[in-house]
């Protein structure tokens, strides 16, 4: 009897550890699949906000346009209106930038529609750089473009966003700057602008059509940002101050 108890005991025991472990693995999946389902909605609601942004970027882009062919065709200052509207882009561009950067760390199911808005993010940083290099053409240089060419998971590339991006806040009114993946293969044409400016490192940064190679830290960003601020009035050459 004592036997047969003793086995009882251990059978029960074992069985025990069976429900247990059971309970434990299905209590693991259903931990598991709450994480992709959630995973899929704030991926979902991440994207939308970036698209939204997006779509309000390439409206006011229309908008910009539009007014320039008003300012021509019916008379205004042109210079003011473009000024105005470049505004609105450099925020909208700063956004999706910063919300892309932020939210693909946390995307492990959607790299693709990542993927696709990344590549979306660079054409229009490329026609927003195209609109102030003709905006500064036709109104004195109001802007200075700043192109930051980055590596992924490098530490100098991220030590030279922070220090670009608090300078951006202190030269709101004249900065733009846009950041580009230097190795990203998917848009050809950030391959030839970095070929057009000889880029071959990251971090690299184009002020003023002038590469400077490696981590460039702010007392330097600063010269070369209060040269192009203090530069002489085009303008002002042909006026004879002395009389």
């Amino acid at each position: 009897r004592a036997s047969r108890r003793l086995r009882e005991l251990c059978r029960s025991s074992m069985d025990d550890r069976k429900t247990i472990l059971y309970r434990s693995l299905l209590l693991t999946i259903l931990i598991f699949a709450i994480g992709i389902i959630l995973n899929h909605f704030f991926d979902a609601v991440r994207i939308s906000t970036i698209e939204g942004v997006m779509r309000q970027h390439e409206l006011d882009t229309d908008g910009y346009q539009v007014e320039r062919l008003f300012a021509e065709n019916f008379g205004g200052e042109q210079c003011e209106v473009m000024t105005a509207r470049i505004s609105d882009l450099k925020k909208e561009i700063r956004k999706v930038g910063e919300d892309l950067g932020s939210y693909s760390r946390f995307s492990f199911f959607r790299r693709k529609d990542y993927d696709y808005l990344k590549r979306n993010y660079f054409l229009l940083e490329l026609r927003f750089l195209a609109q102030i290099l003709k905006l500064n053409k036709e109104c004195d240089s109001p802007y200075l473009p700043i192109i930051f060419f980055y590596k992924i998971d490098d530490d100098a590339s991220e030590r030279q966003g922070y220090i670009l991006e608090d300078l951006s806040r202190a030269y709101d009114q004249h900065l733009v700057i846009l950041s580009l993946d230097k190795d990203y293969a998917d848009e050809p044409l950030v391959s030839v602008l970095a070929h057009a400016y000889n880029v071959t490192t990251a971090p690299t940064i184009i002020i003023d059509s002038k590469p400077h190679e490696g981590l460039v830290y702010t007392g330097e960003l600063n010269a070369s940002i209060q040269k192009f601020l203090s530069r002489p009035d085009p303008y002002a050459k042909s006026i004879n101050f002395r009389l």
